[in-house]
């Protein structure tokens, strides 16, 4: 985690059970280096995604041109989430 996606200067190694929080607007990046394959379950507010819609990675959720907020989720003023 860091302020930019240049500047990640939180480096962490987590394992199972672990809850990693990432402040609002916080670049992060979260990568598996062990042979199990790693579940992660992201919550986040307000919502910025279409309701029911699932990605199986990031690359799917980024090329999807068809993935917006409901009508009823306040987005922020500020820059959009930030994830790598």
């Amino acid at each position: 985690m860091g302020v930019t996606k240049d500047e990640l200067t939180i480096e962490m190694a987590v394992s199972d059970g672990w809850c990693v929080l990432v402040p609002a607007g916080t670049w992060h990046n979260i990568t598996n280096i062990g042979a199990t394959p790693m579940q992660v379950y992201a919550i986040y507010a307000p919502a910025h995604h279409t309701p029911g819609k699932a990605h199986a990675t990031a690359a799917a959720a980024e090329a999807d041109k068809d993935d917006e907020p409901a009508a009823w989720s306040v987005q922020p003023k500020h820059a959009p989430d930030r994830h790598r």
